[in-house]
């Protein structure tokens, strides 16, 4: 189960490019990634982590990927 799990969360990972060391794209990746492990689903991670940032970065606009389309 728990494998599974981590499958699907670095799946999801892959819709949100990295960015520079440092950059505010990484952390969007770690808190993501965070909120994903607490159980919240990934538009709630994304959400998290966006409000989070805008506050430290008012003009940052992350870059996600739509979902890739299930063969």
């Amino acid at each position: 189960m728990a494998y599974e799990r981590q499958k699907l969360i670095r799946k999801e990972l892959e819709r949100i490019p990295r960015g520079l060391k440092g950059s505010p794209q990484n952390d969007v990746r770690h808190i993501v990634n965070a909120q994903r492990l607490f159980g919240r689903t990934f538009d709630e991670s994304v959400a998290i982590a966006v409000a989070f940032l805008q506050g430290r970065y008012p003009k940052f606009t992350p870059k996600i990927l739509p979902p890739s389309p299930q063969v």
